[in-house]
């Protein structure tokens, strides 16, 4: 069983001593003291022995991500006088004292590898732990995960290796490998490292022990792919309805390329996640990747949630909920209205989706003509070009291409003559609130709505098909507003 370890990175005795026993109150099962983020190491190392926990001494070389800069035997003395006060101890691979490793027994020995730069691929994770595995009780490996088919190869990795049933510990550093650490247990780790507090982290990536202990040993684990990911809201808020509706789960981010998605529906199926939101560019390549796809995602065309049902993945799409709720929320019957909807990606497919299932008549404008007139002719309605929708009156205005979004151009795809009084214009970009075609709309006083309606309404969604549980729409709109910028 995965046993959470508290990394204790104080920088005098009494300070670490504290930070100890508070986290074992706080319930870690194991301790590791840094002891090279110590300008001074402690002369006596009684008071750690009262400490009722298994506890770790490590004096990291600075190639391995530590302080240490002694001598090799000043390093030894300390962690044979570490040995004798009942602490296991740490050695990274390679250094001149793993050959001495056999005379700290009966203390146990972890032999570690750090790299600070990348994952290297699954053959040479294996070769590492199995040169790990060679002088110590347990073998401890940590990469650094900068893209998710350095993921798949961890994981990967660690099931081969737990073929050889020998004792290990893998991590993946970073963002992008925190799912290591959530799911330690799926990876077959001995120990989930874990900071003492949030700021008193060891190794990027790092969970903090309130968090760890509030996960528990089997969480529920969700996330987003996609491309780019950097200005994403859904973790946050996500993360707030888990605590809301007191389910031991966590929402995380999984920046996933074109030519990866692969890679991530490997690590999916391994590590047991319990689904996940799919946005740009995956919308619509995902699908033949599923298991199935219900009705309203297959007529959609695109699927931005994906629920994991018995071990089978099922596409579903909740955008077309988001938009629904929209314009419900604010009091909008698009039922034979003329509406104008602009671009031709996923998410037009939602809101075009909706609009012919409420009866508006609908026109199309895309930069690609072919593109426009494939999705009139699936959602029976009209593919028109710019110049022709500047000559007609819309009640109704949804932009769908991420102009105005941040990070993304600060225009419009359509001439501000378009807009006028009592139009409802919905722009399904969130993030800057008012976009050029929402200011514009509000000057010509019409109804102007930004996406975050549309968002909020399909994350909740997407959460209860996950856990089951339904959380009010206040939960998830107080962690948007205090998360935007």
């Amino acid at each position: 069983m995965t046993r959470t370890c508290v990394a204790i990175s104080e920088a005098d005795e009494a300070s670490a001593l504290a930070v100890a026993r508070e986290a074992i109150a706080r319930g870690a099962e194991c301790l590791e003291f840094r002891f090279d983020l110590m300008p001074l190491l402690p002369d006596d190392l009684g008071s750690f022995q009262k400490l009722e926990v298994r506890r770790i001494a490590t004096l990291r070389e600075r190639a391995q991500g530590g302080e240490w800069e002694g001598t090799i035997e000043k390093k030894w003395e300390f962690l044979w006088r570490a040995a004798k006060a009942g602490f296991d101890i740490d050695l990274e691979l390679g250094h001149p004292l793993v050959q001495r490793a056999h005379l700290l027994k009966p203390s146990k020995v972890i032999v570690s590898y750090h790299d600070l730069k990348k994952t290297p691929q699954v053959a040479k994770v294996i070769e590492s732990l199995v040169e790990c595995s060679a002088r110590s009780d347990m073998a401890k490996a940590a990469f650094t995960v900068r893209t998710m088919h350095d993921l798949a190869q961890l994981v990967e990795a660690a099931r081969w290796f737990a073929l050889s049933r020998e004792r290990f510990t893998l991590i993946g550093m970073g963002e992008m490998g925190a799912v290591t650490r959530v799911l330690a247990h799926r990876l077959g780790s001995l120990l989930s490292y874990a900071s003492a507090s949030r700021g008193k982290e060891t190794a990027p990536g790092q969970l903090d022990l309130e968090t760890a202990k509030w996960l528990g040993k089997d969480p529920v684990v969700t996330g987003i792919i996609g491309y780019p990911l950097e200005h994403s809201l859904s973790p946050v808020m996500q993360n707030a309805a888990f605590r809301s509706a007191a389910v031991r789960g966590i929402y995380l981010k999984w920046v996933t390329m074109t030519d990866e998605l692969e890679d991530f529906m490997d690590v999916a199926e391994d590590l047991g996640v319990r689904g996940f939101n799919v946005t740009i560019p995956h919308k619509e390549s995902i699908v033949p990747l599923l298991d199935r796809v219900d009705p309203v995602a297959e007529r959609i065309g695109a699927v931005n949630t994906v629920v994991c049902e018995d071990g089978s993945l099922v596409g579903r799409n909740t955008d077309v909920i988001g938009v629904e709720r929209t314009f419900e929320r604010h009091g909008v019957d698009v039922k034979g209205k003329a509406a104008l909807v602009l671009g031709a990606g996923g998410a037009s497919r939602s809101v075009l989706s909706f609009l012919t299932g409420k009866g508006a008549e609908i026109d199309i404008v895309n930069r690609s003509m072919g593109k426009a007139e494939s999705l009139a002719r699936t959602f029976g309605a009209g593919a028109v070009t710019t110049r022709v929708a500047e000559e007609k009156r819309y009640d109704v205005i949804v932009n769908c291409t991420p102009l105005g979004m941040k990070g993304f151009p600060q225009g419009m795809s359509i001439s501000p003559h378009v807009l006028h009084e009592g139009q409802f214009v919905m722009d399904t970009v969130y993030n800057p609130a008012v976009t050029p075609l929402l200011a514009e709309a509000s000057q010509r006083n019409a109804l102007a709505v930004n996406g975050k309606d549309m968002l909020i309404y399909q994350a909740l969604a997407s959460f209860e098909m996950w856990t089951g549980k339904a959380v009010e729409y206040e939960v998830m709109e107080r962690a948007f507003r205090e998360a935007l910028p």
